[in-house]
């Protein structure tokens, strides 16, 4: 019976220690928030003016969402989103943008940046954003880009104008884009842009541009009183028959805080340029010049002499020599050769006459095909009123005639 107590003591014994052991074991610890979002399966941000950042795990629950201004801050304050489907908290982000008025009447522009994506996401975002803004009777135009595949140095570029200027990663590259084609607006002033101006800006770029982005819809006009109405306001300030008119251009400008119209036009031997204000087609300026039709072949021909080239072969052999070497023939679906864009042009020139973008005030391109080639006659004033008026080979960017206030570029030197 001794030996009997005696064996179960130590049983009980053992046991106990056994459990003290077990108890001192720690369990698996949960990933920090921090370490969750490091390993986040998706990452993109949404911009309108607000711009939220939305962290996802691979099973499409949300770890986290962030502000990336200040006006994402008194967003991302009052959400509660952690752990839900990330359809769901994008419908209750923009529920959020909308109640606190940061969406316009009709509708709003929203920009959506993918910096990483190990789970498809696109087709999702796209249609929880849709379906927000039509809960609220309103149209949405998504502009759409993916971060996650650029290059180190493009990256750290992009995250410095970003922290600059206190907006998103996405922002900052879809101003940089914007800038590529139009160096001569104010980086600042876009950046205290909405998402929808810039879209209206992103409209005007060239193709070149665009392919960086997906869009679908354009940028909602409601505010502006649209290209059309532009050209008719600069029509009936100048008191001019509509039916005279003749080359109206316009593109939309961001100056002294303002977004404008700048609408060009010629009548009866003028070329007028109107500034107009966006929103209540106020004329904000008006110029006239006497309108010269260029004599490209003309100033080609100047330009062979002046150099000894034969202006019959000057564009199969003396531009494309330029070009590094004779223009190949181009194969069935292959993509043809084509001219610089308007940004590289004008990239071009302003290493050639040592001006700044900072310092551009307005610039001009027009495009001429004639027999000779393609050339682009280019105006540029900078601040100090200097203007300068070139013409240039539209695929490499070479100066054929340049001129300083209407005197040879040499000359007014």
């Amino acid at each position: 019976m001794k030996k009997l107590f005696i064996a179960l003591t130590m049983i009980l014994t053992l046991t106990a220690l056994l459990l003290v052991g077990c108890s001192n074991v720690e369990a698996p610890s949960e990933p920090s928030i921090e370490e969750q979002k490091a390993n986040a399966a998706a990452v993109f941000t949404i911009d309108v003016n607000p711009g939220i950042r939305v962290y996802v795990k691979d099973d499409d629950t949300v770890i986290a969402v962030e502000a990336t201004n200040e006006d994402g801050e008194g967003i991302v304050a009052e959400l509660d989103v952690d752990g839900k489907d990330y359809g769901t908290a994008i419908e209750e982000i923009i529920d959020k943008i909308e109640n606190e008025g940061y969406i316009a009447e009709e509708g709003d522009s929203v920009l959506v940046s993918v910096e990483k994506k190990k789970i498809e996401i696109s087709e999702k975002v796209n249609d929880r954003i849709n379906r927000a803004f039509e809960k609220h009777g309103k149209k949405a135009a998504v502009i759409e880009q993916e971060l996650n595949e650029l290059e180190n140095s493009v990256s750290k570029e992009l995250d410095e104008l970003a922290k600059k200027y206190g907006i998103s990663k996405g922002k900052a590259n879809l101003i940089d884009k914007i800038r590529e084609e139009f160096p001569e607006l104010d980086e600042k002033e876009l950046a205290d842009l909405k998402v929808n101006d810039l879209g209206m800006m992103l409209e005007d770029t060239s193709d070149g541009v665009k392919e960086h982005f997906k869009r679908i819809g354009e940028a909602i006009k409601s505010e502006y009183i649209g290209r059309e109405q532009a050209i008719k306001s600069a029509v009936e300030s100048l008191e001019l028959a509509i039916e005279s008119v003749t080359l109206p251009r316009v593109r939309i400008i961001r100056e002294n805080g303002e977004m404008l119209y700048e609408v060009k036009l010629v009548c009866e031997g003028m070329e007028y340029t109107l500034v107009i204000n966006a929103k209540d087609g106020t004329i904000v300026s008006t110029e006239a010049e006497e309108y010269v039709e260029l004599d490209v072949d003309g100033i080609i021909d100047d330009f062979c002499k002046e150099n000894g080239i034969d202006a019959g072969k000057l564009r199969d052999e003396f531009f494309d020599k330029l070009r590094g070497e004779g223009k190949p023939e181009q194969n069935k679906g292959e993509e043809a050769e084509k001219p610089l864009s308007r940004g590289e042009l004008l990239k071009a020139l302003l290493e050639e006459i040592g001006v700044s973008c900072e310092s551009l005030k307005r610039t001009d391109v027009k495009m001429h095909e004639t027999e000779n080639g393609t050339v682009c006659s280019v105006t540029i004033i900078i601040d100090n009123g200097d203007v300068y008026k070139l013409v240039v080979e539209a695929y490499t960017g070479t100066l054929i005639k340049a001129e300083l206030n209407g005197k040879s570029l040499e000359a007014a030197e």
